[in-house]
């Protein structure tokens, strides 16, 4: 499902209000936040999208699932804990609409499942990955590993955000051809998110995924932001390797990952990461051993030790989806509304504007991004000098923690300062109009100079 916002009558005549979810006696934003989750009271969680967090519920139901591991260590860890997984693992493959939940697993995040890949593929002379220049920071520095130790080549097009859709799909499908093209060379992989984290904007994967299959490559989809976010079908999409943190946006306690590999393509993930007791070496012809189809599940359901009773808590965490927040539909709209309400108010308050562009799905998510009124340059009192614009960021959060119980979420992006807005059931629109005016402040003091003197 694709979310686009269009305020009706009543919203712009009271865009404060919140509509109660269907089953809470609380409505959604600030009082939803003490009512059912454990920030600390003085704490204003503007950066949802990051590390997410869980509701009062999924904790207790975690808590619960740790004591009773303390309690019988050996028998949960090396008896049941296969089993117990198996009706969590289908839950997250019926979310997903992956129709057989054996092409599907956990593991701790999207970085492992993304660098699970990397690291299984046999790399050929001549093969390239492609990808566009806002790809995760942590998947980029397994792409430098790969160019460094197998000499894999790394195509990075280079389009702007904010892009057409028509546009960023051509860029794409043109670098893949042109590179098929060039003898001895072959598009390998091509890497591509359902939401890009910095800048926070939708890609139009629906329409990248099968025009880079049909070019030869297998794709790789990034959905860290992903499940509890948007709607994902992976029956229709197809991707060749798709991961989503179930941590992030769905409310399942960190971390917890699904990773999804179609059985057509279970023959080139050999081995978990690490690689562990359940991994089947190759024998000699003759003696290989028969694999009854749980293969791929078993080696990633028990990598060593380790505390996988978060991955236990995904039937709590939709429970209170759906019993109280009244399913998935209601937390998206209502989460999608708030973060482009909030943008909206921010981009007033800060004199800038939101990142958009006309025939672009970048904004049907939970994110929207706010220029922050900073400018690059040396050639003037109040620009930042470029030798310290990497420091920005970073000042923000030190600063704003320490001086307002607030966490910005900021990217120096071509040029210029973004805020990534996080829409959530537990803000409103007051919350980002507080934040704003604490980033304002921040600006004003960073054209001083102030984070240089830090």
């Amino acid at each position: 499902m694709t979310i686009i916002y269009h305020p009706n009558k009543e919203d712009e005549e009271n865009p404060m209000a919140a509509p109660p979810p269907p089953n809470s006696e609380v409505p959604f934003g600030a009082g939803f936040r003490k009512a059912h989750f454990a920030f600390g009271p003085h704490y204003t969680p503007l950066n949802h999208g990051s590390y997410g967090t869980i509701p009062v519920s999924v904790r207790r139901a975690h808590e619960a699932l740790r004591a009773e591991v303390d309690a019988a260590p050996d028998p949960f860890i090396g008896l049941e804990i296969h089993d117990r997984l198996t009706p969590h693992r289908a839950l997250a493959a019926k979310l997903l609409n992956c129709p057989d939940a054996n092409e599907l697993v956990f593991v701790p995040n999207a970085t492992t499942g993304s660098d699970t890949v990397l690291k299984n593929l046999v790399w050929e002379e001549g093969d390239t990955v492609l990808c566009y220049e806002v790809i995760y920071d942590s998947l980029a520095k397994g792409l430098s590993w790969l160019e460094e130790t197998h000499g894999v080549a790394v195509h990075v097009v280079r389009v702007a955000w904010p892009v057409p859709d028509d546009e960023l799909v051509k860029a794409m499908v043109d670098a893949a051809r042109q590179i098929n093209s060039e003898p001895g060379r072959r598009v390998r992989l091509a890497i591509l998110d359902t939401i890009v984290s910095l800048p926070g904007v939708r890609v139009p994967f629906e329409r990248l995924v099968p025009a880079l299959q049909a070019e030869g490559a297998l794709v790789l989809l990034d959905g860290a932001h992903g499940i509890g976010h948007i709607s994902i079908d992976l029956a229709a999409l197809k991707p060749d390797f798709f991961v989503t943190n179930l941590h992030k946006w769905l409310f399942v306690p960190r971390g917890c990952a699904a990773f999804y590999v179609p059985k057509k393509n279970q023959h080139l993930i050999r081995t978990s990461l690490p690689t562990s007791h359940n991994f089947i070496p190759r024998k000699e012809l003759g003696e290989a051993e028969v694999d009854d189809g749980t293969a791929f599940v078993t080696q990633f359901d028990f990598t060593g030790t380790d505390d996988r009773t978060g991955w236990l808590c995904v039937q709590a965490a939709l429970d209170f989806r759906t019993k109280v927040c009244g399913g998935e539909a209601a937390i998206q709209k209502y989460s999608h509304e708030i973060a482009q309400r909030s943008a909206e108010v921010a981009a007033e308050i800060l004199g800038t504007s939101i990142m958009d562009c006309e025939g672009s799905c970048l904004r049907d998510c939970l994110f929207a991004n706010v220029r922050l009124p900073l400018e690059v340059g040396t050639d003037g009192p109040g620009k930042v000098d470029p030798a310290h614009a990497d420091k920005v960021s970073g000042w923000f959060k030190t600063t704003a923690i320490r001086e307002s119980n607030m966490y910005f979420q900021t990217c120096f992006y071509r040029d210029a300062w973004w805020w990534r807005i996080s829409g959530m059931i537990y803000v409103d629109v007051e919350d980002f109009r507080r934040g704003a005016e604490v980033l304002k402040g921040l600006c004003e003091r960073v054209r001083n100079g102030e984070h240089v003197k830090a």
